[in-house]
């Protein structure tokens, strides 16, 4: 009974670790569109180049939750977000066009497919 449990720990831990594999190439991936698509004002015109510059991506690892996230890392960011209903809106379009494949490629870890 004891290896039973270990071996499904085991798989547990692997996948895990495969998730946050993922979600670190699709943080980087995320941020990658962001950087190349604005570095050409697609999305608002850069005045400073602060807030393309502290445009960051990660991997949230919670005891009840694994996720990427792509972020604003000036106060402002959320005004260019929001403001103007959603004109300049990046970040969540990104993400959007993401969450299909990653969906998939979590299903494929975890052999729901």
């Amino acid at each position: 009974m004891l290896d039973v449990v270990r071996n499904i720990n085991a798989i547990y831990e692997k996948r895990k670790i495969s998730l946050i594999g993922l979600c670190q190439r699709y943080a980087a991936e995320a941020r990658e569109i962001f950087r190349k698509e604005q570095s050409e004002q697609t999305f608002w015109n850069n005045i400073t180049s602060q807030a393309y510059a502290n445009v960051f991506g990660g991997v949230l690892d919670e005891s009840d939750f694994i996720g990427f996230f792509l972020a604003h890392g000036k106060d402002y960011g959320v005004y260019l977000e929001l403001a103007n209903n959603r004109q300049n809106e990046a970040l969540k379009p990104i993400i959007d066009s993401l969450w299909p494949q990653f969906i998939k490629d979590v299903k494929d870890i975890y052999g729901a497919n």
